[in-house]
């Protein structure tokens, strides 16, 4: 029974970890990987920054993804928005009125 406790706190904790990454399983004989958002290809053993702000690597186990820039989930103060900006991977969350008004907001990821 402890033994059984132990596997789901374990397993809990590697969810916990890797909640804004994925993997992906390769092809059986695979050279290359490829980017779901572009379908773009990449050799085994290559790391790069995906168009969506993902860090992916390629290797004999897969593609494993893991996300660069945190998501708004949720702004608190009215009249605020949230704007992406995926060529630096960061986000500015701002009144729509006046951007030095700040904006209190939840965001999850990175």
């Amino acid at each position: 029974m402890a033994l059984l406790a132990l596997s789901l706190v374990l397993c809990a904790l590697i969810s916990l970890s890797d909640s804004a990454c994925f993997h992906q399983l390769p092809v059986a004989g695979a050279t290359h990987c490829i980017d779901s958002e572009d379908n773009s290809q990449y050799p085994l053993g290559s790391t790069w920054r995906s168009n969506g702000c993902m860090r992916c690597t390629c290797s004999t186990r897969g593609m494993r993804c893991c996300d660069m820039m945190g998501k708004v989930v949720k702004i608190h103060t009215e009249g605020c928005t949230v704007e992406y900006d995926y060529r630096k991977c960061s986000f500015e969350v701002f009144h729509t009125k006046d951007r030095n008004i700040k904006c209190q907001y939840g965001a999850t990821g990175k």
